[in-house]
Formats: structure tokens, sequence, C-alpha cells
């Protein structure tokens, strides 16, 4: 505890003096009194003011404290007597060693007041200008160390400076090389003087200054150097106007195109959503499991036509206790499923319903994946029983894999998002919506049907003219 609120609770002289309280307590807990700040009894102590006097509380202290003093930081603290508390046992000779190996500084050796994870602060300051002190006096050019330290201003020997003074006029000449001749294609008139453009050059606040009139041949009004002649500049931006030009038909041929396709791509979910409501051999499925991982078990599974009839709707019983957030989501609980079918019961069932038909899941990639950890138990089961784990585990998944590949699933939950084009920034697409069937197996097939119904609803099963 800090040291103010040692001092907010205990007077000076104070100590083991039975005096009444300075203050009213302005709460209990259960029978114990709590005080506010600075009203405690003067007497009692906080465990951390008695640590500093190498006193600690005894386990019937810990217990049953005299009173509690209110703070903001840490709350309601206990305080005790210091008549009733135990001097600490003192420190062995090995732990005080290691603590004070701790605090130790590696380099200068002396013993600090915190624990060290390298060098002290003093060390690592002295260290820094001492970094400082050579980097000051090595040549940023060869690296070469000398006694004294280098001009601050470009912190080179006499031979790197040279060489870097030498770059620096070719740079130039090469750059009035450049900028006194016309940059246009085929042209090689004069823009001005080599003198004119250094002058140029070596104003440093040019841009600050305002349009001047009196600028040389080859200088506008404007704080920059002319790069062409009137004609060549001319041609210039007559080119650069047409290829503003191509590139603003350009970008809206895309944006027409890109429309356009946004367009077919929404007659063709609402074509697809009116076939499929039309279409007899169309099924619904959805399952309802114990939660979203990869070893999740279906808990119920329903199957409906695309008219709402119900073919299959049955709790299954996974033999594994469901967990209390996913009951807490579609209120199937463990012993909701008890004396339920299993999945491997109702399979011929499903077989049979499933095959030959169109069966469309929402989001059907979570759906599928939990028929497939059911299928690859169902037949990990019946695998045969002399063969090897790993073989009958690979003939399970092999099973599955056949199983599933013979049905026809389709997803309506990326063509029913799109369909409402709610566009997430964060993902790059259209934010996935969801389902509002109720969390279970039925109510969310009926679910699948209304997306069906509201894509398809501004169109029949017919395709509209010109699509």
């Amino acid at each position: 505890m800090s040291e103010t609120l040692a001092n907010s609770t205990v007077r000076e002289g104070d100590a083991g003096s039975d005096v009444a309280p300075r203050g009213t307590p302005v709460g209990s807990v259960g029978n114990v009194p709590v005080y506010g700040w600075g009203q405690a009894p003067p007497h009692l102590r906080t465990k951390t003011q008695l640590a500093a006097d190498r006193l600690t509380v005894t386990e019937e202290q810990e217990k049953a404290p005299l009173a509690y003093i209110r703070t903001r930081d840490y709350g309601d603290v206990p305080l005790h007597d210091p008549a009733a508390a135990v001097k600490m046992r003192p420190l062995p000779s090995s732990t005080k060693a290691r603590m004070a190996a701790r605090r130790t500084c590696p380099e200068c050796g002396k013993v600090r007041t915190v624990i060290l994870r390298g060098p002290c602060s003093v060390c690592r300051e002295r260290a820094e200008k001492e970094r400082q002190r050579l980097l000051a006096r090595t040549c940023a050019g060869c690296s070469t160390v000398r006694e004294r330290p280098y001009s601050k201003e470009h912190r080179r020997c006499q031979d790197c400076r040279k060489e870097q003074l030498e770059k620096k006029r070719a740079r130039i000449e090469a750059w009035l090389a450049e900028v006194t001749v016309c940059a246009g294609d085929d042209c090689t008139k004069r823009l001005g003087s080599k003198k004119a453009a250094r002058t140029w050059l070596n104003e440093r606040d040019w841009l600050l200054r305002p349009e001047r009139t009196d600028l040389p041949d080859g200088f506008s009004g404007r704080p920059g150097w002319e790069r062409r002649c009137p004609p060549c500049q001319e041609a210039y931006d007559t080119e650069q106007e047409r290829l503003r030009a191509e590139t603003q038909a350009r970008y809206e041929r895309q944006e027409r195109e890109r429309r356009e396709a946004e367009a077919r791509a929404a007659e063709e979910r609402k074509r697809w959503a009116a076939a499929a409501l039309a279409d007899p051999d169309v099924l619904v499925l959805d399952t309802e499991t114990t939660g979203l991982d990869d070893d999740a078990r279906i808990v119920e599974l329903a199957v409906l036509t695309a008219r709402g009839e119900v073919l299959l709707d049955t709790l299954l019983n996974p033999g594994v206790p469901v967990p209390d957030d996913a009951a807490a989501i579609h209120g199937i609980t463990t012993d909701a499923l008890v004396g339920a079918t299993t999945f491997s019961d109702v399979l011929v069932q499903l077989t049979g319903l499933l095959d030959g038909k169109r069966c469309l899941i929402y989001n059907k990639w979570y759906d599928v994946g939990r028929l497939r950890h059911e299928l690859t138990l169902h037949y990990l089961d019946r695998s045969a029983a002399e063969a090897t784990e790993e073989e009958a585990q690979a003939w399970a998944r092999e099973q599955a894999a056949t199983w599933l590949g013979a049905m026809q699933f389709e997803d309506v939950m990326i063509p029913y998002s799109d369909w409402v084009g709610e566009w997430s920034e964060y993902h790059g697409n259209n934010r996935w919506q969801a389902l509002d069937g109720g969390h279970r197996a039925a109510g969310d097939c009926r679910a699948v049907l209304d997306c069906l119904h509201a894509m398809g609803e501004s169109r029949g099963s017919e395709p509209s003219e010109g699509s």
C-alpha cells in the first residue's frame, strides 16, 4: 500500500494508544466497520504498514480484521492491531543473495533499488554518451576514427569531403545540362543559361517568394523552372488532356460494365431463387449442433420441401453432453435428448430424401462439415474389427466423402447476402446476413424459404424479357 494510505490512517505518536475513533463509520462489511479516508482509528495499521515495521498478521487476524478503510484505488482495505501482529521471520542469507543479485548491475556491480534486466540506467546513459562521442569522431564516408570530432555539417574526413563535393558538383552539372534544354521530344531549344538556372537553384526560399515578372528567359511567373519551350509545352498539355480524357472514358466504361454485371448477377439471383421455389426436387436442410468446433455433433436435423412441407424434423442424441452456451442458443439441453434417436438411425431415411435432389443450405460449409463428421463416426463404428485404427479412420473418411459427393448441396447465404448488398470495407465483400429462424432446425429451414421468396418476389419462375 502507498505511503499516502499509511499517513491517512496513523498519526505520529498514536501507535498503541487506546483513543476514540476520529470519525464515524460510513458502512460495514458484515459486522466490521468501514471508515472513510483519514477517519480510521489511529492505532490500527494496514498490512503494508505492518510489513514496513517487519510485522505480519496472523491467520486469525487475516480472517477477522478490526476495521476497514475505504479507498478510491484499492477498495476497502483491512486494518489490524499491531499489538497482535507477529515479527516476520528473517530471510535466509541465500534468499537475500539471490534478491541482491537480481538488483546488481552487471556493468558497474552496484546494487540498485529495482530489479535489473541488463545494465542500470547510469551505465546505459554512460554507454550512450560514449557511443555519441565515438560517432562524432568517426568519418561517415570511410569510417576512419580520429581523436578530434569531425565537422557537424558533414562529419567526413578531408578526402571523403572532397569526394562528396565532387559528386554534388557532378549532379548539379548534370541537372544544369538537363534543365537548360527543352524536354520535348526531338527539341533542342535552349531554355536559359546555366548561370540563371544555378541562381534559381541557390535560392533556397524560392517556394515562398511571390510571383515575379523580372525573371530571365526560361523562367515563368510561377516558383519553378519551365522544362519545355512554349510550343512543346502546348503539345505536352494537349497530350496530357487527351490522356486524361481517355482515362476518364475508360473509367466510365468500366463503371458501366460493372453496373451491368451487377444487374445481370442480381437478375440471375432472382431467377435462381424463383426457380428453386418452383422446383419440386429442391429441399432445404438445417442442423443444430453442440457448438462451432470441428468436433461438434448434430443434435437436431430438419429437411423441408420448397413448399414448406416437413419431411424430417427430429432430435438426435449425439452421445455427448450439450454445452450450456450452445443450449442457451437453440434451447436443446442434454436432458431433452435422452431417448432421442441417433444420426445412424436416420441416415437411411436422410439418404433417401436427398438422393437425386437439390439440397439448399444456409452456410452449407458448416452444415456439410457437421454431416461429414457424423458420417465419419458412423462408418468408423462399422469398420472391420481386424483393421488398425489408422486404416479404419481412412476408410471412414473415404466413405463419408463418397456419400457427400453423391449429394447436390447449394448455398443460400452468399446469394442472399449479395442480394441484401450490405458492403463491408473490412472484408472487401458483402457482409454475411444472419438467419432469423429462431435457432431451431425446422425454423431455420422456413427462414431459408423466406430468403428465397424475398430474392425472387420481383419476378416469377419465368425469366424476364431481355435477360
